[in-house]
C-alpha cells in the first residue's frame, strides 16, 4: 500500500518517519478493526464504537440501510444492529487501501456467515470507511456499507 503525498512537512520529525508511523499505525488500527468488527457480529458493539471519531461530523450509512450523523447517533445504532445481527466466519477481504498524512481510505469486503432463523446464510458486505489520524491514532469518520450481490455479468 503506497501512502499518498502532498507538499509540506508533517511535524517536523521528517516526512519520511511521519508516514512510516502512520503506516504502522495503520496496521495496528487494521487488526483492531478486524477484531472489532467480529466482536460486532458477536453481539458486542463497544470495540467497533471505540474506534469511531468522537468528534461531531461521523457518518455511517449502515448495511440495514438509512444513515446516521455524530457519535451519539452511531453508537445507539450499532448497538442496534448488533442486537439484529449474529454471524460467525467473519473475514475481511481488503481490495484496496490508500493512506494520506491524515486521511486513509479502505474499500472491504466483509464476508460472514449469517444465522437467521436458525440457518446460516454466507453474507458479503461491500464496505468504504475513511478513517482519520487523530491524537495519535486513527480513527473511523465515515463508513458506507451495503449487501454485496454479484453483478450478473
Amino acid at each position: 500500500m503506497a501512502p499518498a503525498r502532498r507538499a509540506g512537512g508533517l511535524d517536523g520529525r521528517g516526512e519520511e518517519q511521519q508516514m512510516t508511523d502512520r503506516i504502522t499505525a495503520w496496521g495496528e488500527f487494521r487488526a483492531k478493526l478486524e477484531a472489532a468488527l467480529a466482536a460486532q457480529l458477536a453481539g458486542n458493539s463497544e470495540p467497533f464504537i471505540a474506534l469511531w471519531s468522537q468528534k461531531p461530523d461521523v457518518f455511517i450509512f449502515g448495511g440495514l440501510g438509512g444513515f446516521e450523523r455524530g457519535i451519539g447517533e452511531i453508537g445507539p445504532r450499532l448497538r442496534w444492529a448488533a442486537e439484529r445481527v449474529v454471524a460467525t466466519d467473519f473475514r475481511l477481504e481488503n481490495l484496496k487501501t490508500v493512506i494520506g498524512e491524515d486521511m486513509a481510505v479502505c474499500v472491504d469486503l466483509e464476508h460472514m456467515v449469517r444465522i437467521r432463523d436458525g440457518q446460516r446464510q454466507p453474507r458479503a458486505l461491500r464496505v468504504t470507511q475513511v478513517c482519520r489520524f487523530e491524537e495519535g491514532a486513527w480513527r473511523i469518520f465515515h463508513r458506507h456499507a451495503d449487501e454485496f450481490r454479484p453483478s450478473g455479468r
